[in-house]
């Protein structure tokens, strides 16, 4: 309380005590006679009542001017409602036009709504949002960027403006700026599961994996990703990491660098074939042989992967054929009737030129591959004829095999599970990648069986072969996961798709698929 408020309440109270004893020290009674009623009252009393009475007087007419000045303020107050009631019923139409893409009534609907409840300066952002959908349904994107930057300015639609800015720059190709954009939009917003997935995709695309890890961590103390997911996909960022090292025009990652990485993908999913895979690489790159051939035997008996067996093949030093044939018994001993174990025995018993063993092990893939596929692969095909070439000079048989070969179901290869395109990685990395080099989806690559299945042509030419064959099974209309336990997306070797040619082609017809 100020001095001067506290005097004129002094001053109040003296007023009142002075009235007070003014009419205490004049006593006497006041009489009022109103219809044979004598009323007879202390001068006190009657001024109190007094000042009641004009209290309620002046009440009653100050609340009739207050209602009547109210007036016009509320008569301007229900045409503003009105006019916001058309504005946004005039925005909620035009996001259903945008999202149905009419972009003519998405852009009229804009500008009304833009219109209607633009009070002055101010503007809702959410009709920002719609004129910039409209603007890009209309291809005007300088426009529909201008809008999501106004949007990115305002704290409540920043993570709305962020993320139209870096569709925009991902669509011009700056992905430097969507990169920028996306981890601004992450650092914003932690649970924007596109953020980090972008921001995830473009740092590990550029190399920046410490980046990349922290954006991946933030997806998984988001909520985003489950923390079995979350290890998953670190073990395959760090498999990327490590692969650098390999690929000559991968980015400046050193081999101690790479080597840490590789082994800690593998602690972590270490069923994960490419991580152990380009592991293995490194270390047969820096000689420790012994220690890379353990670790694909540490785990054939469980898991055993083609990638991983030509890596083994590729793991010896200075060996003659028949050594590592005998090395690669070993291996068999782990796991002894898996496809992929007489897959790899074939190739080195092709090598050896042991015909015999070669055959042995090629029959018994045609009878795993044909129950499991409802054929042989093209690969087993192909090993078939230069077994009947090579080994009986069969022309005739090899022949049969090669043109059995042009229609059988492709080799497995890396696929991406959202746009079923091949991966191009080369065989370095067993040619697994991170990130799709088509959609750009991150950790999508399943290892799997292109489309395409055995022709007619080719079940006759197998069956002129072998005798009858297992009925092969239906084909599916798209990919097909391989039923070996691989776990994970696991490595990967070279199988090129080419369209079916009919048992009548030619040999050098048949060859090009090779």
């Amino acid at each position: 309380m100020t001095f001067s408020r506290a005097l004129w309440f002094v001053i109040k109270l003296a007023l009142l005590i002075t009235v007070a004893v003014y009419l205490a020290n004049r006593p006497g009674n006041l009489s009022l006679v109103w219809f044979g009623y004598r009323l007879d009252l202390h001068p006190i009393a009657l001024s109190l009542l007094g000042v009641l009475l004009c209290l309620a007087v002046l009440f009653a007419i100050g609340r009739v001017i207050a209602r009547i000045v109210a007036v016009p303020g509320e008569i301007g107050a229900m045409r503003g409602h009105a006019r916001e009631a058309k504005g946004y019923l005039a925005l909620t139409r035009g996001l259903a036009a945008a999202a149905a893409g009419d972009a003519r009534e998405a852009k009229r609907l804009s500008l009304a709504a833009r219109k209607l409840l633009t009070h002055g300066d101010k503007e809702p952002p959410i009709t920002r949002l719609l004129a910039a959908q409209a603007e890009q349904l209309e291809g005007d994107d300088a426009a529909a960027q201008a809008h999501f930057k106004a949007l990115a300015e305002t704290p409540e639609t920043a993570i709305l403006g962020l993320r139209g800015l870096a569709l925009g720059a991902l669509k011009e190709g700056n992905e430097v700026e969507a990169r920028r954009l996306a981890e601004r939009a992450l650092a914003a917003n932690p649970n924007a599961q596109w953020a980090g997935e972008t921001a995830l995709r473009l740092q590990a695309k550029a190399g920046h994996f410490d980046a990349a890890d922290e954006s991946l961590k933030a997806l998984v103390r988001a909520g985003a990703l489950n923390a079995k997911t979350g290890q998953r996909r670190r073990a395959a960022l760090l498999t990327e990491k490590a692969r650098q090292a390999l690929i000559v025009d991968g980015t400046d990652v050193s081999t101690d660098v790479a080597l840490s990485a590789a082994r800690e993908a593998v602690k972590m999913a270490g069923d994960f074939a490419p991580a152990r895979f380009v592991l293995v690489r490194l270390l047969v790159r820096q000689g420790k042989r012994k220690e890379a051939v353990r670790l694909i035997e540490q785990i054939w008996d469980s898991h055993p992967h083609e990638i991983l067996g030509e890596a083994y093949l590729a793991a010896g030093d200075n060996e003659r054929p028949l050594e590592r044939t005998q090395r690669l018994e070993r291996l068999q001993k782990q796991n002894p009737d898996h496809a992929e174990s007489h897959r790899i025995l074939a190739e080195a018993d092709l090598a050896a030129e042991l015909w015999g063993e070669a055959r042995r092990h090629i029959d018994r893939l045609v009878e795993l591959e044909t129950e499991a596929l409802g054929g042989p692969s093209r690969a087993t095909c192909r090993a078939m004829a230069q077994i009947e070439d090579r080994d009986r000079q069969d022309q005739a048989a090899a022949r049969r095999w090669l043109d059995a070969a042009s229609s059988a179901r492709p080799d497995a290869a890396w696929i991406c599970r959202q746009c079923g395109t091949r991966g191009e990685a080369g065989p370095e990395s067993g040619h697994w990648q991170l990130i799709c080099p088509h959609c750009d989806a991150i950790d999508s690559l399943d290892w799997k069986h292109p489309a395409g299945g055995r022709s007619v042509g080719s079940a006759v030419a197998l069956a002129a072969i072998s005798g009858p064959v297992a009925k092969p099974v239906d084909q599916p209309a798209e990919f097909e996961i391989l039923p070996a336990p691989s776990g994970a997306q696991d490595g990967s070797r070279d199988g090129n798709d080419a369209p079916p040619i009919s048992s009548a082609a030619s040999v050098d017809a048949a060859r090009l698929i090779n």
